[in-house]
C-alpha cells in the first residue's frame, strides 16, 4: 500500500490565504502524491475580539467567493471557509457550529464522492473533535504544530480538550521537542516532524542569476533581514535597540502584520516591506547580509520550531536567533551554522560579528544543514507512518456486522438519552412546583379598598387565542361593586368575537343590576399599553385618581407596570378575587397555563424594549 489515491481532510489552524506554513506544505504534498484533500480553514482556538474584525471580514469574503464556502484550488485540492460563530467554548455557539460544520462537510463529501477519508487536524477544539467523531475516519491524526494553549488567555481553555485529543487519535505528529515530550506521555504513537523547507526552490533561487527584488535592492547595506509574521512573539524592543545602536544597518522585515508595530515605524532604518508571495521569499533572503529570528522567549515559543531558520541557511547566509527552547535543543545539529544569543547584548554583538563574517566553509555547512532539513525528507517519513497505520487499520477484523452493531449501539445510546431527558423534563414541568414558582412573579394582588372606579381589562390574554376569561373578570367587578368598593366601572377592550367584547361585558353588568349610567366603555384598545393610555384620559376627564384593576392573573404584573409608567398620578390596586393558579403547586400546571406564562414574559420584555413599562 502506498500513500496515493486516498482522501484526506485537513482541519487547519490557519487560513489558506495566510502566509505559507506547515499546513500548506502538507496539503500540497499530499495532493502532489496523488491524493485528494479537503482543506478546512481555521475554525478558531479562542473567542473573537475587536482586533479580529479584519479576519472576520476576510472569512466572509472567502466564503462568498466559493460555493457555500467551498472553492477549488487545483486538481485534488478544495478549500472550505466555514461561516461559524467565533466563540469556540460557548455551549450555544458549539451546538450551532456543530450543526453547520457537520451538515456542510457531509453534503460536500456526498456530492464529491469523497468517501472514507483520513483526518489530519491541527486543532484539538471540541468542535473539531465532534466533527471527527461524526466523520468516523479510517485514520485520525493530530498534528500539534505549537503550544496553542499558551498563545492567549482565551486559547488556554483548549488545554483539557487537547489532552483528551492526544489520547484519542490514532497518530500524533509534533513540530517541537517541547510538544513531543508531552505527547509521548499521552500517546503511544507520537512522532517528531518539525516543518521543513522546499530545498529545491531555495537552491534554484541561490543558483539563479535573477536579481534580488527591486524594493530590496535599492536599500543601503548591510541588510539585516527577517522573514515571517510580525506578531506577539516578535521582539520589537530588541529590534528597536538594534536599530538605535546601529543606524547604519538597514533592518528589513518581510511579512504580514498581526499586532501593533507603531514603534517599529518610528525608526528610519527599519524598513517594513509587508507580506510577499512565498515564491519570492528565496530571492529576498538572497539579498540579506544577515538573517535573524528575534522571538520572545515564553511558554508559547517553547513549542515553536522556526522553519525560517532553514530557509536562511539554504542561502548560506549567517543567521542569529534568540535562545528559544527548540533551537537550544537543536544546537548540536546546527553546529556553527547559526549563533544563539542569550541576551539583547549578545544578540546585537552576534549581528555585528555576522555582518563582517565571510567564511566559505560555514556557507557550505549552512546549505548542507538546510538540505538535511528539507520538507521532502520530512514528508517521506510522515507518509511511511500513515501508510503503515492505514495498512494496520485495514487488516483489523472489523466487518460489516461489527460496524452495524456499533452504529446501532451509538444510535440507541443517543435515543435512550433523549427519552430520559424528555421524561425528566415532562416530570419537572408538570409534576413539580417549578413552573408554579416561575409564574408567581407575573401576579400582583392587593386587598380591595374604597376607590373611584373599577377598571376591567378585556382581551384574549394569551397568544391571540379566543377565551372567555373576561366573564370571570366581569363577575369580580360585580362583586366589588355590590360590596361598595367603587360606584363606577370602566370596560376596556379592543377584542371582538361576533360583537365588541365591551358590549358583551356591559350586557352582563346590566343583567346583574348595575345601572348603565355607571358603566363607561373604552373601545378599540389593541394592547395593554393603549388600554392604559385611553383609560387614563377617561379618569382625567372625570377627575378620578384611584382604580381597582381587574385583569387576568398572569397579566397583572404587566398591567400594573404599564399604569405606573404611563399614568403616574393614578393610584392603581390590582385585585385577584379568585386566583385558581394559587391553589395547586404540585401537578397543577397545564400546557395552556405555560403558554400564557411564556407569552407574558415575552410581552414584558417587548414592552420594556419599547419603554412602555
Amino acid at each position: 500500500m502506498s500513500l496515493v489515491n486516498q482522501n484526506f481532510i485537513i482541519f487547519s489552524s490557519v487560513d489558506w490565504s495566510t502566509h505559507w506554513q506547515l499546513h500548506h506544505q502538507l496539503a500540497t504534498s499530499l495532493v502532489s502524491s496523488g491524493n485528494r484533500v479537503l482543506f478546512i480553514e481555521n475554525t478558531g482556538i479562542r473567542s473573537a475580539n475587536f482586533h479580529d474584525v479584519g479576519r472576520i471580514r476576510e472569512r466572509i469574503v472567502n466564503w462568498g467567493r466559493g460555493t457555500h464556502g467551498f472553492f477549488y484550488v487545483n486538481k485534488g485540492l478544495t478549500v472550505y471557509s466555514p461561516m461559524l460563530l467565533p466563540f469556540p467554548y460557548s455551549k450555544l455557539s458549539l451546538f450551532i457550529n456543530k450543526k453547520i460544520l457537520k451538515r456542510s462537510i457531509s453534503r460536500w463529501i456526498r456530492v464529491s464522492r469523497f468517501f472514507d477519508p483520513a483526518v489530519i487536524s491541527f486543532l484539538p477544539t471540541p468542535l473539531i473533535q465532534s466533527a471527527i467523531e461524526y466523520l468516523d475516519p479510517k485514520l485520525s491524526i493530530y498534528y500539534c504544530a505549537n503550544n496553542m494553549a499558551n498563545s492567549s488567555i482565551s486559547a488556554s481553555k483548549v488545554a483539557p480538550y487537547e489532552t483528551a485529543f492526544f489520547r484519542s487519535v490514532d497518530i500524533v505528529f509534533t513540530a517541537a521537542y517541547a510538544i513531543q515530550d508531552r505527547a509521548t506521555k499521552l500517546s503511544k504513537k507520537a512522532f517528531y516532524f518539525p516543518p521543513g523547507i522546499d530545498f529545491d526552490k531555495f537552491d534554484n533561487a541561490l543558483k539563479s542569476k535573477d536579481d534580488i527584488p527591486a524594493d530590496l535592492d535599492k536599500i543601503s547595506r548591510p541588510v539585516i533581514g527577517y522573514i515571517g509574521a510580525l506578531g506577539k512573539v516578535f521582539d520589537q524592543d530588541l529590534i528597536c535597540t538594534l536599530a538605535d545602536k546601529h543606524p547604519e544597518f538597514s533592518i528589513v522585515l518581510v511579512g504580514p502584520e498581526y499586532t501593533n508595530i507603531s514603534k517599529l515605524r518610528e525608526r528610519e532604518n527599519i524598513i517594513l516591506l509587508g507580506a510577499r508571495p512565498h515564491d519570492q521569499i528565496p530571492y529576498y533572503i538572497k539579498g540579506f547580509d544577515v538573517a535573524i529570528v528575534p522571538y520572545i522567549c515564553n511558554k508559547f515559543t517553547e513549542g515553536v520550531y522556526p522553519s525560517k531558520l532553514n530557509e536562511y541557511l539554504s542561502m548560506g547566509i549567517p543567521a542569529v536567533t534568540t535562545n528559544i527552547k527548540e533551537i537550544i535543543e537543536l544546537k548540536s545539529d546546527y553546529e556553527e551554522a547559526i549563533v544563539i544569543a542569550d541576551s539583547s547584548d549578545e544578540f546585537i554583538k552576534a549581528v555585528e560579528f555576522s555582518v563582517r563574517e565571510n567564511d566559505q566553509s560555514l556557507r557550505e555547512l549552512r546549505i548542507n544543514i538546510a538540505k538535511v532539513n528539507s520538507w521532502e525528507s520530512r514528508f517521506d517519513g510522515i507518509s511511511k507512518i500513515i501508510e503503515k497505520a492505514t495498512k494496520e487499520e485495514n487488516l483489523k477484523d472489523r466487518g460489516w456486522k461489527e460496524k452495524l452493531s456499533s452504529y446501532y449501539n451509538h444510535f440507541y445510546t443517543k435515543l435512550y438519552r433523549l427519552m430520559f431527558l424528555i421524561l425528566f423534563g415532562y416530570a419537572l414541568i408538570f409534576h413539580t412546583p417549578l413552573m408554579w414558582h416561575a409564574s408567581q412573579p407575573l401576579q400582583v394582588s392587593s386587598l380591595p379598598k374604597k376607590s373611584d372606579v373599577i377598571v376591567v381589562f378585556g382581551g384574549y390574554g394569551e397568544l391571540g387565542l379566543e377565551n372567555l376569561g373576561f366573564l370571570d373578570r366581569v363577575s369580580d367587578a360585580v362583586d366589588l361593586y355590590k360590596k361598595g368598593y367603587a360606584t363606577n366601572i370602566i370596560l376596556s377592550s379592543g377584542v371582538t368575537h361576533t360583537i365588541d367584547e365591551t358590549h358583551v361585558m356591559r350586557a352582563i353588568l346590566l343583567d346583574s343590576g348595575i345601572p348603565g349610567r355607571f358603566i363607561i366603555m373604552d373601545q378599540g384598545a389593541p394592547s395593554t399599553y393603549r388600554s392604559v393610555i385611553q383609560t387614563d384620559e377617561i379618569l382625567k376627564k372625570h377627575g378620578w385618581d384611584s382604580v381597582l384593576l381587574i385583569t387576568a392573573p398572569y397579566h397583572t404584573r404587566r398591567s400594573v407596570m404599564s399604569w405606573r409608567k404611563n399614568a403616574t398620578d393614578i393610584n392603581v390596586a390590582s385585585i385577584i378575587l379568585d386566583d385558581k393558579s394559587k391553589e395547586v403547586q404540585w401537578g397543577g400546571m397545564t400546557v395552556r397555563k405555560i403558554r400564557i406564562m411564556i407569552y407574558e414574559y415575552l410581552a414584558l420584555a417587548h414592552n420594556w424594549l419599547l419603554n412602555r413599562i
